[in-house]
């Protein structure tokens, strides 16, 4: 059982918001009565709901919109919608994003920072008056709040890059919540310090054996955060130390997973088979093999590579982001969601495909309609289907059977997942390339060769290079993991981090406006990597490169703040090249 009557059915109203933090991010009159905080359930209901805020609709399509979005791996549909989102998507999509663009909205991620906030600010008068709730169970609940805190910021700024980082409890509107601006170098050290800070007095991973064992955020789903922290500081500022640190949090988390197999084995109480399957503390990493991955993990959910996911039950918290974006916006006329899959790349396997084989059993899971050459539109599967269809390599169903999905509308109840096993391997992959010498090259093809290895069923293994370069290493990690986490929201910052890395002169000391200064124009801003905008282009069916050339500056690379916030806070400063200015339209 998942989630249920236990976890984050909360009888709060929780915080509420008009627009973001610089409006009314504002607790209702129940949460600043004197009448709350008085109590561990009070603390506890509080926790529950911050959870519940992640799965809310608005930040589900978030972490799609901008982790995968504007990549290689998702286009919109084509269909004749007219609605906001629709319509948002497709100027997204077209490279004309505007001040007004709904996923410019960043008020469901502020709510949660606030719901953290008002916790860390709050819980704490709870230890003096109920003897229940211990210093202990408060730095249990402090762990897990900063975590999320540094989480959701973490998401912020790699949508918009100059961001506000809130560590203040707004409670009232006698408040002043006009905040300002920081960048990046300046957000990465705080949600390092927050996160170094959680991992003071971390839930542990084998605390559970039930959902929370990865449904909480413990030590390892820190760590991962923390891991991806340093990776994308170590890219955008070109930091050995960072990349060193990285890998250094990547081993601990998988020493901790191949711990708790061996605990299991051993009659401890950690299992590997909630979703069952079995792993073995023989494997040099813990993983499931391949036939049995895709259920473990995106149907069962809560499986033992899991390291953090967010509970969702289909029925008191039902996942109505991805339905929007993958399953199926409305409950009357299609099948489909806002988003699809470019054929080109999900369609096939070949040199210029994502797959290298067919034989890879996430070929014909990831996708729908891998097999109906003659269909133009393939949309997801992971995280849509409720079963495996590559039970053996090649065997694919018609197009027929591997669309068929039987639920009703509402019954979305995947959970969504923030940090996996396979995903921790392949960030210190990458870091290990990028300090380059031959051992760490070594051990980073070791990994990637692990993750794909266990995909190919009776397929020949991956090949280790008998001279192997940086370069050739690098763009190793970042097709594995396209193949391995497509759709899982990471896509297009794994493309940031890659185009930051071979471009010179980055300064996330500055925020953009600074960059630009008095009279800058969009030739202001660094010219993106040539080989990551290529990538890009790929997503689109023609006009790709005309497209990308709109976006060949380091500040189109993200997101503008939206005009309604502008309005509201003083403090803030447009992405310049969204200025009303001529000077920055893209023309």
């Amino acid at each position: 059982m998942k989630i249920m009557n236990k976890y984050i059915v909360s009888a709060l109203t929780g915080l509420l918001m008009v627009s973001c933090i610089d409006t009314s991010v504002l607790p209702d009159d129940k949460i600043t009565g004197e009448d709350f905080w008085q109590s561990k359930e009070d603390v506890s209901n509080m926790v529950a709901d911050v959870y519940k805020a992640m799965c809310n609709v608005d930040a589900m399509e978030r972490y799609i919109v901008w982790g995968n979005f504007r990549s290689d791996e998702l286009i919109e549909t084509t269909a004749n919608i007219n609605d906001t989102k629709h319509n948002a998507l497709k100027d997204i999509s077209n490279g004309v994003m505007t001040t007004t663009n709904t996923y410019a909205n960043w008020a469901s991620i502020f709510s949660i920072i606030n719901r953290c906030n008002v916790i860390l600010e709050k819980a704490p008068e709870v230890v003096m008056i109920d003897p229940s709730y211990t210093q202990e169970t408060y730095y249990t609940d402090e762990s897990q709040m900063l975590g999320i805190r540094a989480l959701c910021h973490f998401y912020l700024l790699r949508a918009f890059r100059d961001v506000p980082y809130s560590e203040v409890a707004y409670l009232n509107s006698s408040q002043d919540m006009a905040i300002a601006q920081n960048p990046p170098s300046y957000v990465l050290q705080k949600c390092i310090d927050d996160l170094n800070r959680a991992l003071e007095h971390p839930l542990s991973p084998t605390g559970y054996t039930d959902w929370r064992k990865v449904g909480l955020l413990n030590r390892d789903g820190l760590k991962a955060i923390l891991a991806d922290v340093y990776l994308w500081r170590a890219s955008m500022m070109h930091n050995e130390a960072d990349y060193r640190e990285c890998a250094r949090l990547c081993q601990e988390i998988i020493d901790s997973k191949k711990s708790q197999v061996l605990a299991n084995e051993q009659g401890g109480s950690f299992g590997p088979g909630m979703g069952g399957g079995s792993i073995s503390a023989e494997q040099e990493y813990p993983l499931y093999d391949g036939e049995n991955a895709f259920a473990r993990n995106f149907i069962s959910g809560n499986s033992s590579e899991s390291i953090f996911e967010i509970q969702l039950d289909g029925t008191n918290n039902s996942n109505n982001g991805l339905r929007n974006m993958y399953w199926n916006y409305d409950d009357k006329s299609r099948g489909t969601g806002y988003l699809k899959v470019p054929r080109a790349l999900f369609g096939s396997a070949d040199e210029n495909s994502a797959y290298a084989s067919k034989n890879d059993y996430r070929y014909y899971d990831n996708c729908f309609g891998v097999g109906g050459n003659d269909l133009e539109d393939m949309y997801v599967r992971k995280m849509s289907a409720l079963s495996s269809l590559a039970n053996t390599p090649n065997n694919v169903g018609s197009w027929k059977g591997q669309n068929f999905v039987s639920r009703g509308y509402s019954q979305i109840d995947q959970n969504w997942i923030f940090y996996r096993l396979t995903d921790v391997m392949l960030m210190k992959a990458e870091a290990l390339v990028q300090i380059g010498d031959d051992e760490s090259l070594t051990e980073a093809f070791k990994l990637v060769a692990a993750v794909y290895n266990r995909s190919q069923g009776d397929a020949v293994e991956l090949t280790e290079p008998t001279q192997k370069t940086k370069d050739e290493c690098e763009r190793l990690v970042l097709n594995e993991r396209r193949r391995e986490l497509c759709f899982e929201g990471k896509r297009w910052f794994d493309l940031l981090r890659y185009n930051y890395r071979h471009i010179e002169g980055v300064r996330p000391d500055l925020m953009l406006w600074q960059i630009a200064g008095e009279g800058g124009t969009k030739e202001s801003f660094l010219q993106n990597y040539t080989e990551m905008m290529s990538l890009v282009a790929l997503r689109y069916s023609e006009g790709g490169s005309a497209t990308v050339l709109k976006i060949n500056r380091e500040a189109f690379l993200y997101f503008p703040i939206l005009e309604s916030e502008m309005k509201v806070n003083a403090n803030l400063h447009q992405n310049p090249v969204y200025s009303a200015n001529d000077i920055y339209q893209k023309n």
